[in-house]
């Protein structure tokens, strides 16, 4: 059984005519007729009443038209999502995360679901920048979400917002933390540089333009263990995007530095773009966020 032999069968089961079906198929009315023939043949049943001058369907056509129908459809759509496939518009878009991007990482994925609903988001999350890009590099991800990444040949970096930084500090200390020079005796938890240059740089400027360089401290793993441990403990105190922070402790306080501090995130992208899917993407953040889905760059790749 051929596709064309059921698609001329359900044109002409419509129309009721064999010459109009094949006007409308382009097509010579015997080709139509020979298919037709055919297709009863390998069924081995009569499908249409040929007895008069405008054709009928039997019985068993009548009860074969569904049938045809819903398989016409599911080759269709079979044909599409190949053609999607092919166009880099379906399938599996493997998208590098971030810890603490929280809400607004749902809002963009929302946004981006609500356009491809069949795309299937797999996410990868890890702190580290470098891996990310490298990542992005090798093809094993599409995008990524990358706070303050350094420029990288064969990767274009699109800014998409400016996450505020906040100090955490031991709930006592809170008076005083908006002046980061207060912190100066207080060693200072953070990643490795090697995770997010950076972030890192930021941080350290931050608080050479409070006047003092910072105490290493606990190496920042997870937020909210750092927070409960040796934040609460009175240990050490941290500079943390304000999307991953949760409030809920009363031995931590989160206080806005006197001279603000941003963190950007960005979205990392092959440059040149692999698949449309990344750039639709990259769109749908932008619209989450309520900019403009131009894509604009923080740097571009450099080749």
């Amino acid at each position: 059984m051929e596709v064309r032999q059921l698609r001329y069968f359900v044109t002409v089961a419509e129309i009721g005519h064999f010459g109009r079906a094949a006007e409308r198929l382009h097509i010579v009315q015997p080709a139509v007729s020979k298919q037709i023939a055919g297709l009863e043949r390998e069924l081995g049943l009569t499908l249409f009443d040929r007895s008069r001058r405008q054709i009928r369907l039997t019985a068993d056509g009548e009860a074969f038209l569904p049938h045809a129908r819903r398989a016409l459809r599911a080759i269709d759509r079979a044909a599409k999502a190949a053609a999607d496939l092919a166009a880099g518009t379906a399938g599996i878009l493997r998208v590098g995360s971030s810890p603490g991007l929280g809400r607004r990482l749902e809002d963009i994925l929302t946004e981006f679901r609500g356009r491809h609903p069949d795309v299937t988001v797999e996410l990868t999350t890890t702190s580290s920048v470098p891996d990310k890009l490298a990542g992005i590099l090798t093809g094993d991800l599409d995008a990524a979400f990358v706070p303050a990444p350094p420029p990288r040949p064969g990767i274009a970096v699109h800014h998409l917002w400016d996450e505020p930084l906040l100090v955490a500090v031991p709930a006592r200390r809170a008076a005083t933390a908006a002046d980061l020079a207060t912190l100066a005796d207080l060693p200072l938890a953070r990643s490795p540089r090697e995770n997010n240059p950076g972030a890192f740089d930021l941080i350290t400027e931050a608080c050479a333009a409070a006047g003092f360089t910072p105490r290493p401290g606990p190496i920042l793993t997870n937020v909210q263990d750092l927070l409960a441990g040796p934040v609460a403990a009175g240990h050490c105190w941290a500079l943390l995007p304000a999307g991953s922070i949760r409030a809920d402790s009363a031995a931590v306080a989160f206080v806005a530095p006197t001279r603000t501090v941003h963190l950007p995130t960005t979205l990392a992208l092959p440059d040149p773009p692999r698949r449309t899917l990344a750039t639709d993407l990259l769109a749908a953040a932008r619209r989450a966020n309520g900019g403009d889905p131009t894509p604009r760059l923080l740097h571009p790749s450099r080749s």
